[in-house]
């Protein structure tokens, strides 16, 4: 085998191999992002990093109920013409994160901020304290 023959075919090998493997990513569900989330005592918040490099803002969804944030979108494949890859590692295709809360979360008052790959959203806890209320007993058929 002459040496370009060979090349030609190192070249489609690793082509054929990029391929298969952003195919792969286009068929299946997606990827799932990792995520932080803690409570902070003084701002009385919950907090949700999710990591997300290389997107841009505007293909990001983010989705907040009192007991749940979603965050979803999609990321594409940059493979084109004239490029040739030895390994694709990252993740591609849709994706798509629930964190549920065990308290109600003040939905109107929510924050996202989103900086070097990082989808920060903070959650303000529920204004209201717990009610006490006494309750009267009745005697079973009494009005």
């Amino acid at each position: 085998m002459d040496r370009d023959k060979l090349h030609r075919e190192v070249l489609r090998t690793f082509d054929n191999a990029c391929i298969s493997r952003s195919a792969q990513y286009s068929s299946r569900a997606g990827f799932v992002p990792l995520a932080d989330v803690y409570f902070e005592e003084e701002s009385r918040q919950l907090v949700v990093r999710f990591e997300l490099p290389g997107l841009t803002r505007e293909v990001i969804q983010l989705e907040v109920e009192p007991r749940k944030v979603v965050v979803h979108g999609r990321r594409s494949f940059s493979g084109g013409d004239g490029r040739v890859y030895q390994q694709v590692e990252m993740d591609y295709g849709d994706f798509e994160r629930h964190i549920r809360f065990a308290v109600d979360i003040d939905v109107d008052a929510t924050e996202a901020t989103y900086e070097a790959g990082i989808l920060e959203v903070r959650l303000p806890l529920v204004a209201d304290e717990p009610r006490k209320q006494r309750i009267e007993i009745r005697i079973g058929g009494e009005s």
